[in-house]
């Protein structure tokens, strides 16, 4: 199956599996890891394999997107201290919690790779996170530093990953330059997030009349911040965390009435029209 083949056939079962936990009252997250593991297991399933790539462009800005403008801007300056020191500490301490627990339980795991294990699996998915939280009777304040933490953890975990597979190649591990690539990476995909927030507010108060356009640029402006950070080698997920914060904070002022009126007339497209 090709790779634009098994991208519909993937969004067919995510649409079908979340009208679906809606009625279960399920978290979408745990119905979907649930039926993926039980597709693994049907023996005529044939080896699907697909360019990881195309899975982050296409799913993940759109998705941190819409995470990120939905928390409130205010709330996440107010508890930014808290989340910031989550998204970097927690973030290694799972990582080297989950190698020791790794190196003394798998048969043949050295130390270098129970390391990348950990990197992999310490940084919680933003969707997940707030999927997870929405209707639990938590705190605002709680839930704000869980899905805040959640969204600018990656460049902690991204750094972790490399500095791991460094070591598996038998590089040698130096702090300050673990320290540096953290803060490019993080500061560097700020500086793109908020660089593209200003451009979309800049257009968008120019074209905020015609209704098309303004969601045309909603639409692509995650993806294109997305690539921008990449192509750079920083952080394109905190870029598009950020993107979104910052539309979300003068939303009010730049989007058309129409848009605010009636935004379940665009479906997909109402995160885009809601504010906190």
């Amino acid at each position: 199956m090709e790779n634009y083949s098994i991208i519909i056939f993937i969004l067919a079962i995510v649409i079908g599996l979340s009208a679906f936990a809606d009625t279960i009252k399920l978290p979408q997250p745990i119905l979907l890891v649930m039926v993926g593991i039980a597709i693994g297991f049907i023996p005529t399933m044939n080896e699907i394999e697909i360019n990881p790539e195309i899975i982050f462009l296409i799913f993940l800005p759109p998705l941190l997107y819409d995470a990120s403008f939905n928390i409130s801007p205010k709330d996440f300056k107010t508890n930014l201290n808290t989340i910031g020191t989550l998204a970097i500490s927690l973030v290694f301490l799972t990582a080297l919690g989950i190698a020791v627990l790794a190196h003394f339980t798998i048969p043949g795991m050295t130390w270098p790779l129970a390391f990348v294990l950990g990197a992999i699996l310490s940084a919680t998915d933003a969707v997940a996170a707030i999927s997870i939280t929405k209707g639990l009777k938590i705190s605002h304040k709680t839930i704000t530093i869980l899905e805040g933490e959640s969204l600018i953890n990656d460049a902690s975990a991204l750094v972790a990953y490399r500095f791991a597979v460094a070591a598996v190649m038998g590089s040698a591990f130096v702090i300050w330059k673990a320290t540096l690539e953290f803060l490019l990476l993080l500061g560097g995909g700020f500086l793109v997030g908020f660089v593209m927030a200003k451009m979309l507010g800049f257009i968008l108060n120019r074209v905020h009349k015609n209704v098309n356009v303004t969601i045309s640029f909603m639409l692509l402006m995650p993806f294109v911040t997305y690539l921008i950070a990449e192509h750079l080698h920083v952080s394109g997920v905190i870029a598009v965390v950020i993107l979104g914060l910052a539309i979300a904070r003068f939303s009010k002022k730049i989007f058309p009435e129409s848009l605010k009126i009636s935004p379940e007339t665009f479906g997909i497209l109402s995160f885009f029209c809601s504010t906190d």
